[in-house]
């Protein structure tokens, strides 16, 4: 397998990002749709579907940076600072162990008061350009609620896009869990925010990560861990995060729709400003 491109999660705002970043670097020569494999987390699952499903890129970006006024996007309160200071009190109480951990946020998620599973399946289903997988290799991230393990989904699973996009999505106490099969599942970034090892084996890896490294978050944050396995195994990977613009355009709520526009136009910025210099690698 040659060229790979992994999505990592960030709420409504990471999408935009991703799709801005991606539609820089396609004006720039660099079209990532190309890949041959995508790997989608929470946020990244629903751009993972759209890159590899080959949706027009302007397009995808002309959504973000003028969203419909029939969206149904919807405002959830969020933090991601919080989340990171809650989730190293919790590896404090679990004496690190990461299973308890996310066994723990599971069962939050569990408890935790949502919309129902319905609308937000419906919001999911808005996003995605086809309802059916994409002929480009999609793989999707969720995670077991009550086990704690990370369930890597792709088109011969026999799950239906929407709700495996969704169950990667479902973030604990702010989306519910989605069912699938005899199994309850939670946002794949419970496991990593990124989930970079499941490009294994590609030579070329390119990631998207709207939270950065996350090395604030104990649970979540393996990126660095994930791109040295890689480069390990002989990977050459190339890591980008949101540049301080990017930051300050996504905001500290990454679930509020108002900050879609301005970080798709901070990630546009971004991969324009890129593209020239992968352009030699990505295109060899």
């Amino acid at each position: 397998m040659q060229r790979a491109v992994v999505l990592g999660g960030g709420g409504v705002a990471g999408i935009a990002w991703e799709i801005g970043v991606a539609a820089g670097l396609a004006r720039g020569g660099v079209d990532l749709r190309s890949a041959d494999l995508f790997v989608g987390t929470s946020a990244g699952s629903v751009a993972g579907a759209q890159l590899a499903g080959g949706a027009d890129l302007e397009r995808l970006l002309s959504d973000q940076q003028r969203p419909p006024p029939d969206s149904a996007e919807r405002f959830r309160p969020y933090s991601q600072a919080a989340a990171d200071a809650q989730n190293r009190v919790l590896m404090e109480k679990v004496d690190g162990d990461l299973t308890r951990a996310r066994q723990r946020i599971g069962a939050f998620a569990l408890r935790s008061e949502t919309p129902s599973l319905a609308e937000r399946r419906a919001i999911v289903a808005a996003r995605l350009p086809v309802a059916a997988w994409p002929q480009r290799l999609l793989k999707v991230v969720a995670v077991d609620v009550h086990s704690g393990a990370p369930r890597v989904f792709g088109a011969d699973d026999g799950v239906a896009l929407a709700d495996a996009v969704a169950a990667s999505c479902a973030v604990p106490g702010t989306w519910p869990a989605v069912p699938i099969g005899d199994a309850m599942y939670m946002d794949g970034g419970i496991a990593s925010i990124t989930n970079a090892h499941v490009a294994a084996g590609a030579r070329q890896v390119v990631v998207l990560a709207p939270l950065g490294y996350s090395d604030g978050n104990p649970v979540s944050g393996h990126l660095r861990a994930e791109v040295a396995a890689l480069e390990a195994a002989g990977s050459v990977v190339h890591v980008t995060v949101p540049d301080d613009e990017s930051v300050e355009a996504m905001g500290e709520n990454v679930l509020d729709p108002a900050r879609r526009a301005p970080s798709a136009d901070a990630g546009l910025a971004q991969g324009l400003a890129l593209a020239a210099s992968l352009v030699p690698w990505w295109c060899a």
